[in-house]
């Protein structure tokens, strides 16, 4: 499936493959129409070519959660907690903390 987004975005790849920008729009339209292998994919590549402040680590983690991946999950939620402390984001920062807790209780 596609969307409108997701091809604009795709185009502004062809004509640009490292704009990491638009890695991290399509991870997010992709979450929107559940496909999580996409999600990761531009995840990965955004977090390879910028120096993310957590968010792009809590929805890398949320995608490999569901895809069952779950301690990719928690790496990437641990990447995403230290990255916002570097950046000075600390309820971020907690927010993923609560993340990875919520996976050591289950």
């Amino acid at each position: 499936m596609t969307t409108p987004r997701i091809e604009s975005l795709h185009k502004m790849l062809l004509a640009n493959p490292g704009n990491a920008m638009a890695h991290y729009g399509l991870a997010n339209e992709y979450w929107k129409i559940s496909d999580y292998a996409a999600v990761v994919r531009h995840l990965v590549a955004y977090l390879e070519a910028s120096d993310d402040q957590g968010a792009g680590y809590r929805l890398l983690g949320q995608a490999r959660q569901r895809l069952g991946d779950i301690e990719a999950a928690r790496a990437a939620w641990r990447q995403g907690q230290q990255a916002a402390e570097r950046h000075g984001h600390p309820t971020l920062a907690a927010e993923l903390g609560e993340l990875i807790a919520d996976l050591e209780q289950a």
